[in-house]
């Protein structure tokens, strides 16, 4: 009995996952999608500044993809996750929180990326003058560090915020 339960929630939760596969194709979906390839198409478009040290950025000891690879798993990550939290989207209780909580992510990703443009900038221009950094100083991992957190918290933040919308769409039109 219990391995027919399993299975039935397992064919469940796949059918829910490739409907909400399938949700993603709209707009809201589209918006979520995109910001999770946001950190893999700054790559391309370059958008925020991912300079190594050569190339007049502050980064000596991480890589550019290092910290494009981070930001897009945590970014994929988070959507699964978010998914697995759905049963809240179908209350209509909640919804109104969940908006707000879109926004504060959307503000939280706003603030995180100028935040890191502050830093960056600082590092790439000031390491040296104002830190006495060298470029092979292994004291530049200070700066790095925070630098990788908060390029992650800016896609992760955004991500949250689209997929949030995304999902109350989504949950809304089963309602």
């Amino acid at each position: 009995m219990k391995a027919t339960n399993r299975s039935t929630k397992d064919t469940t939760f796949l059918k829910e996952f490739e409907d909400f596969v399938t949700f993603l194709r709209n707009l809201w979906g589209a918006l979520a999608g995109i910001s999770t390839l946001f950190p893999l198409s700054n790559v391309f478009i370059q958008i925020i500044p991912l300079e190594t040290f050569d190339n007049g950025g502050p980064l000596v000891w991480f890589s550019p993809r290092l910290f494009t690879t981070l930001a897009t798993m945590v970014s994929l990550f988070l959507i699964l996750w978010t998914f697995g939290q759905r049963s809240h989207f179908r209350s209509s209780k909640v919804r109104r929180s969940i908006q707000r909580q879109a926004w504060g992510s959307f503000a939280i990703g706003l603030f995180a990326i100028v935040i890191y443009l502050a830093s960056y900038y600082f590092l790439a221009i000031n390491a040296f003058d104002v830190l006495g950094w060298e470029s092979a100083d292994s004291r530049r991992l200070i700066g790095e560090i925070p630098l990788l957190a908060i390029y992650s918290v800016f896609f992760a933040f955004v991500t949250r915020a689209f997929i949030l919308l995304g999902m109350l769409e989504y949950f809304r039109q089963e309602l």
